[in-house]
């Protein structure tokens, strides 16, 4: 073999050898960009999750937050405990003796008395109406017809709803009327009627206090707690909403709060399940 052809093959050789290697070096290349790629994909994962975490642990604070702040605003509204009263007995003197009497002295009988016996009523010794005088009892009489007489509202006996008595109605009524006019959505659980019945008598408190409530409306979703349960856009919450809050804890009712960003900064939401 020439020397001619051996130079040949050993440039070859060595062109080879310089391919190979570029090669090498390439996939290298490629494999660390690759781990690269997956560690920025893990790390962007991890940053995520932290993230989310962290706002979870903001809108719990937050949450407890809020239950504080209501829960120190109904104890400064509550009236203070009065201490019992002492109960004091009073034992009314003894009476006094009955006094005697001396029997009287006899009396001397004289003739029998006859008695006169008085003469039958005559018609014309009954009393008759003058003209213009009715006989019919007051009590009896009906109004005249044409007239636009009722019977007063205080007469009327006040009747107690089904789940909220007389009381707690008034409670509710004069905590909210306090705060002015506002207005209140009332949400009841699906397909629950006791919930919705429950919820028309709060309906009609908040009316009574001139409140202004947009309707009844099935909660379309998971079923509702029992007791009412006051849904709030923002922490702290509006002054409309904290009223609504105190009112129903005022008259006895079972009540919780909760913090829904997804609501209007300026809507109260009350949540009505069962009655406890």
């Amino acid at each position: 073999m020439s020397p001619e052809t051996l130079q040949s093959f050993g440039i070859l050789a060595i062109a080879l050898g310089f391919v190979l290697i570029g090669l090498g070096g390439f996939s290298t290349y490629q494999a660390s960009q690759q781990l690269q790629h997956t560690a920025e994909l893990k790390q962007a994962e991890q940053s995520g999750e932290i993230n989310q975490q962290i706002m979870a642990l903001q809108l719990k604070n937050q949450q407890l937050q809020y239950e504080e702040l209501l829960r120190k605003t109904a104890e400064q509204s509550a009236p203070a405990a009065s201490p019992p009263a002492t109960a004091y007995y009073y034992r009314p003197p003894s009476p006094p003796p009955p006094p005697t009497y001396a029997s009287p002295p006899p009396v001397a009988e004289g003739p029998p008395e006859t008695e006169e016996q008085a003469p039958p009523p005559t018609a014309s010794s009954e009393e008759t109406p003058s003209a213009g005088e009715t006989t019919e009892r007051l009590d009896e009489m009906e109004p005249p017809d044409g007239t636009d007489w009722r019977e007063p509202d205080s007469l009327t006996p006040e009747m107690p709803m089904r789940y909220l008595s007389v009381h707690q109605q008034h409670v509710i009524a004069d905590t909210l009327r306090a705060h002015g006019r506002h207005v209140v959505a009332i949400e009841s659980s699906y397909a629950d009627p006791v919930s919705k019945e429950f919820a028309q008598e709060l309906a009609a408190a908040f009316t009574e206090a001139d409140w202004v409530v947009t309707g009844i409306t099935e909660h379309r979703g998971l079923p509702l707690a029992p007791g009412v349960t006051v849904s709030a856009a923002s922490f702290p919450p509006q002054p409309e909403t904290r009223a609504v809050y105190e009112a129903l804890l005022s008259a006895g009712i079972a009540v919780t709060q909760q913090l829904d960003p997804k609501q209007h900064n300026s809507e109260t939401v009350l949540m009505v399940g069962a009655p406890l």
